[in-house]
């Protein structure tokens, strides 16, 4: 109340004190936003290059040790040129081995010995390059999706800046470094975590990558066996607390010996341990279920928040965005599997959790009935639609009404108040796809996380078009066209808040304060 009576007194002030205001009530929004989380726990000391621990349902990075020191990534590079070679090429093609590729393969790389001239299939040669390191195989892809391993190499580059990778980059597909005299490939254990965290997004490297052999379809018959010491049984982890499910090793002179897992729990949280160890391949493996095992004791204790792994969603084209811009709330639903299931309907205690965390509501008391008369129910359109009429009052005349209406199908027994919201609900843009003009329509998990992020504009929208609560009259209010007036609470959500803040910091540099 203090602050909103200091905002009216401003109504005496110039335009320009009032902008000072603005900032100030920005900063003290922000001041006001839950801490998302349990606290980061200490990062153990280990004697390596460098190491990071990620929760690969968030990307947050859990704990480290020189997180951001560049260094080199040897093999596990191949998980970049597998992640364009998937994107860019035929999964179900077939590849013929070229002799000039053969023979182009970086001296003292590890080689399958393949033969130039055999055609093999691209499943064949993604497979030969993940599990086994093959830099035969590697190359042998590269130039088959793309004819060039340099135009291969462009691909990863430019896969690194859409990434927002900014401390990574390649000069060839299969990891060499500057031992071999490639000064341009190298990285940071946080941006190969997040390599690893996309790849593991791909089905076909995420299937490659947890097997312990693996043996050709056709052309030349090859069997090869697992680089990952923890799948073939040569390093010891205790299977109870977690499974790990790949993903890529790697060593040279340069990189030492490296190793980035992946592990997930019986509850499906996903984590991922990159580690670029210093000593031998044993005590990098050794220090990565150390560092595994005592990110899964503390998340059991408390101390860590883990997101369900989501790898069918995280980094979807269609809602990677939305979903990694609220991944750190940690109130994603998910399965024990590591899937989202976008397609699946969502419950009300789910849908429920997403809002409050999303939308700031917790503690709203329409949401909490709505999800306490059937918590494990699941949620129509035209239902979700009377739920944002409930919680934002609004009106439609009945012409408009009927106009909106248009189109729409399964409204039998609906009374003209659940119409009305329901038309509301979809001129203010609420609706995430078509299929929200069937009234019926049951709102999948996708559909969900979409639609959160949508209110959480219409909220800041709402609330400006309701400012006499804050500002007293709605002239007033035009001096402050960025703040929200109405439930001042409701209607700071992430999102607005780093919005907001992001303003008040361009207008104080442009003032040069």
């Amino acid at each position: 109340m203090e602050l909103i009576r200091s905002l009216r007194t401003e109504k005496k002030r110039s335009t320009g004190e009032k902008v000072r205001v603005w900032c100030l009530l920005v900063a003290l929004i922000c001041l006001w936003q839950p801490v998302c989380g349990k606290a980061k726990v200490k990062a153990p000391k280990m004697d390596c290059h460098a190491y990071v621990v990620m929760d690969a349902g968030s990307g947050e990075v859990l704990f480290g040790q020189k997180k951001n020191k560049v260094i080199y990534p040897a093999s596990t590079a191949k998980l970049m040129t597998a992640i364009v070679c998937v994107e860019n090429g035929d999964v179900n093609s077939k590849i013929k081995t070229k002799p000039e590729v053969i023979r182009g393969t970086t001296y003292g790389t590890y080689c399958l010995g393949l033969r130039s001239g055999v055609t093999f299939t691209f499943k064949d040669l993604l497979n030969m390059s993940l599990v086994s390191s093959a830099a035969d195989a590697t190359d042998s892809l590269a130039v088959g999706v793309f004819g060039s391993k340099q135009a291969c190499v462009d691909a990863m580059n430019e896969k690194c800046a859409q990434l927002g990778l900014t401390s990574t980059r390649f000069d060839n597909p299969v990891g060499s470094d500057i031992g071999a005299g490639f000064t341009e490939t190298y990285a940071t254990a946080a941006e190969m975590a997040a390599i690893c965290r996309y790849a593991m997004t791909v089905p076909e490297i995420r299937k490659s990558v947890a097997r312990p052999h693996y043996s050709t379809v056709m052309g030349q018959d090859i069997t090869c066996n697992t680089t990952n010491r923890f799948l073939r049984g040569m390093s010891y982890y205790d299977k109870k607390k977690y499974k790990i499910i790949g993903s890529k090793s790697g060593t040279t002179n340069a990189a030492g010996h490296v190793f980035i897992a992946t592990a997930i729990d019986k509850e499906g949280h996903e984590v991922i341990c990159a580690y670029f160890g210093k000593v031998s391949k044993e005590s990098t493996f050794s220090s990565i279920r150390k560092l595994l095992d005592y990110t899964f004791d503390n998340y059991k204790k408390g101390n860590l928040t883990l997101t369900k792994s989501n790898y069918d969603v995280r980094c979807s084209e269609e809602m990677g965005a939305v979903y990694d811009t609220y991944a750190s709330l940690h109130c994603y639903p998910g399965e024990k599997d590591g899937r989202y299931h976008k397609n699946k309907p969502v419950k009300r205690k789910e849908l429920s959790g997403m809002m409050r965390a999303m939308n700031n509501l917790e503690g709203d008391a329409v949401l909490e009935t709505f999800t306490k008369g059937n918590p494990r129910g699941t949620v129509t359109a035209a239902r979700l639609a009377m739920l944002v009429q409930e919680m934002y009052p609004a009106h439609l005349s009945g012409e408009e009404r009927e106009e909106i209406l248009k189109g729409c199908f399964n409204m039998e027994g609906m009374t003209e108040e659940e119409k009305e919201a329901y038309a509301l609900f979809l001129k203010n843009g609420l609706a995430t796809d078509e299929s929200f003009r069937n009234a019926r329509q049951r709102i999948t998990r996708g559909q969900a996380l979409l639609f959160a992020d949508r209110l959480s504009d219409y909220q800041f929208v709402y609330a400006a078009s309701h400012p006499v609560a804050l500002l007293g009259s709605v002239q007033e209010a035009s001096i402050y066209p960025q703040i929200p007036c109405g439930d001042i609470g409701a209607c700071w959500n992430k999102k607005w808040t780093e919005r907001l803040t992001e303003q008040a910091a361009l207008r104080t540099a442009g003032r040069g304060e």
